[in-house]
């Protein structure tokens, strides 16, 4: 089954930290994946980069064999892990 998602040799480096530093994999379509590690492994960086927040030093980030286009963001979900949306909003608008 083709990949939805391939990352290939990720890098991305903040001021004295090597915070993912050659990180690849792929997700296949219909897949559930995850990522696993200890704090201060990169776990956030990385997601952070696949959702587009972060721009990554190097490395490459696929969406259906290619590279990210401008409706990319349009068409994945993304769930933050911390927001205060709700602190913003109505019930009625919630809803």
């Amino acid at each position: 089954m083709a990949a939805i998602i391939e990352v290939i040799d990720l890098i991305k480096h903040f001021p004295g930290v090597k915070a993912v530093d050659g990180l690849s994999f792929a997700i296949p379509a219909g897949s559930c994946f995850g990522l696993l590690g200890p704090n201060g492994a990169g776990k956030t960086t990385t997601i952070e980069l696949l959702e587009g927040i972060l721009t990554p030093d190097s490395g490459q980030i696929l969406f259906h064999g290619a590279p990210r286009g401008a409706d990319y963001r349009s068409r994945i979900g993304i769930q933050f892990q911390h927001t205060a949306l709700q602190d913003f909003l109505t019930v009625r608008d919630t809803l």
